[in-house]
């Protein structure tokens, strides 16, 4: 039987190879028996001390290779769609460090429900993605963010059109961020482009209702 000391050791090794982005021990180490990986998913998860925050909240941060998020989801699918005590899926994390457009792509297959997820400050991981000034942890001020990629738009929004439509506590949606955060034309006409065609489904929908509201009366 493996004892409490072994085990937190061998979680305290894991987190410092996340940390240190140090996937081949990570690989090594967490992903190479799968129940060794839900054992240590179910410790981060229940844990006070992690927020409510996953092995993958944690891994998505640090940008990690597709690869290494994918043996991840094999293992535990359903910690794609976990909330921390804020509200924020690991989507709402990588979106808001700079992750790949191949990890979001691979996030947003994970569980496509998390593009519209809205945390408690209302935002969605696209508005996040479309804020390059926003900081979700403490030490985020010493790392600067390139404007918002076209790629990881597109892969957010493929995911759910409504995140286009949504304003978050500010009352500001994805596009306002976009343009504040000088994203490149083609970014903000896609944005655009999905505002526009989400308000007008929401029109036909409502005047689709109203049609059978009139009948019924």
């Amino acid at each position: 039987m493996i004892s409490n000391e072994h085990i937190m050791n061998c979680l305290a090794i894991i987190l410092n190879a996340i940390e240190q982005r140090d996937w081949t021990s990570f690989q090594n180490i967490a992903l190479k028996d799968e129940a060794v990986f839900r054992l240590m998913s179910n410790i981060v998860a229940n844990n006070p001390d992690f927020n409510g925050m996953t092995l993958l909240h944690a891994v998505v941060r640090y940008d990690p290779p597709p690869e290494i998020v994918f043996s991840m989801l094999l293992a535990c699918r359903e910690i794609a769609a976990a909330r921390d005590c804020i509200g924020r899926t690991p989507l709402h994390v990588a979106a808001g460090t700079g992750a790949s457009p191949s990890l979001i792509k691979l996030l947003v297959q994970a569980c496509p429900g998390s593009c519209e997820v809205q945390d408690e400050d209302g935002r969605t991981p696209l508005h996040l993605a479309c804020d390059n000034s926003c900081q979700l942890f403490e030490d985020d001020f010493m790392q600067s963010r390139s404007p918002p990629s076209y790629d990881v738009i597109r892969y957010l929004l493929q995911g759910s059109l409504k995140a286009a439509a949504l304003e978050d506590e500010d009352e500001t949606s994805a596009l306002e961020y976009a343009i504040i955060s000088d994203a490149p034309i083609k970014v903000v006409k896609l944005l655009q482009k999905a505002t526009q065609k989400q308000a007008k489904g929401e029109r036909a929908i409502t005047n689709t209702r109203q049609v059978r509201h009139a009948a019924v009366a």
